[in-house]
């Protein structure tokens, strides 16, 4: 079992350096809208102009022109205060490892209250987590909890030994914190900007699912087929499921995609191995995604309610934003 846990993170390792080497295509615009709003040309009197200076902690919505082309000395010795974490996009201080970490775990809790703010005040995701709780009562009620845990007790498990342990372990939400962490700390030594936000927003939502699944098996206590007492809803479940929403949401299908199918074999994992009911499943399933959707949306710059999305046009050498809204 100690070599699986010692394989485990060396593949969410790799895992994490292919994300921060795939990303810098899919965030091409966004780093040439902001590169194009935040260049100074220092050009001194009777002198050849230096080269452009780029400034990449600009402030989302600040004035282009009032870019500052170094740090201003603070009192006590600070250089350069950074722009507020729910107004920046990428490191408080660009190139520079330490300070830059420091800062976000100073700004975490604030930063995971917000989006607890933001996910229990969206209308969507409290439906959702209505559904969840209906879904859970009417499986349960109708006696399908019981079919399934007769079907797996006479027929004994499916999976094998090795496919047992790789949803017990896949599914571990420790693991999709080992995950975010190692795509947070590679991002920021690379300076990958969307890696870097992606793995942020990852980090909130699985804290916030976690903490969610916690209370809810606390309230509820409902027993498992393997006698623990919280079982409702399946936490390996919702888990992995939170994790699949964001990574769908920041990268797309090719990597949601089988995500999703990997969080499928989780919850099945789950059943098979008489660890939940297909009632917990179901509910931890709907309360991954609408948790990991809801973070996600946080994540998204907005103005009065729209999200805001630069673009560029290489034909008319043209920058600018759009704002969108759905409905």
């Amino acid at each position: 079992m100690r070599y699986c846990f010692t394989w485990s993170y060396v593949v969410l390792i790799v895992i994490a350096v292919s994300f921060t080497g795939c990303s810098s295509v899919d965030d091409t615009l966004i780093r040439r809208y902001v590169a194009s709003h935040k260049v100074v040309a220092v050009a001194p009197a009777q002198s050849e102009p230096s080269m452009p200076l780029i400034d990449t902690n600009y402030p989302i919505g600040a004035d282009e022109h009032s870019t500052t082309t170094a740090p201003v000395d603070k009192p006590g010795g600070e250089k350069g205060k950074p722009v507020h974490w729910s107004k920046r996009r990428g490191p408080a201080y660009p190139g520079d490892f330490w300070r830059s970490f420091g800062r976000d775990a100073k700004e975490l809790p604030a930063c995971i209250w917000d989006d607890t703010k933001a996910t229990f005040t969206d209308p969507w995701t409290l439906v959702a987590m209505g559904a969840a709780g209906a879904a859970g009562i009417a499986i349960n009620a109708s006696g399908a909890d019981d079919k399934v845990e007769s079907h797996f007790t006479r027929h004994r498990p499916q999976l094998s030994k090795f496919g047992d342990m790789a949803g017990d372990i896949g599914g571990n939400p420790g693991l999709h914190f080992g995950v975010a962490g190692a795509m947070y700390f590679t991002s920021l030594a690379a300076g990958d900007t969307k890696t870097y936000e992606t793995s942020k927003a990852l980090i909130n939502a699985l804290s916030i699912n976690g903490l969610t699944t916690l209370a809810l098996k606390g309230i509820v206590r409902t027993g498992s087929p393997n006698d623990d007492p919280f079982g409702w809803s399946s936490g390996h479940t919702s888990s992995t499921f939170c994790l699949a929403t964001v990574m769908h949401e920041a990268y797309g299908p090719l990597v949601g995609v089988p995500l999703f199918a990997f969080a499928s074999f989780v919850g099945y994992e789950r059943i098979d191995a008489r660890n939940h009911d297909f009632s917990d499943v179901i509910s931890g399933a709907i309360i991954g995604i609408a948790i990991g959707h809801a973070v996600m949306q946080n994540h998204q710059p907005k103005i009065l309610g729209f999200e805001v999305i630069p673009w560029a046009d290489p034909a008319r050498d043209a920058v600018g934003i759009s704002f969108v809204k759905r409905f």
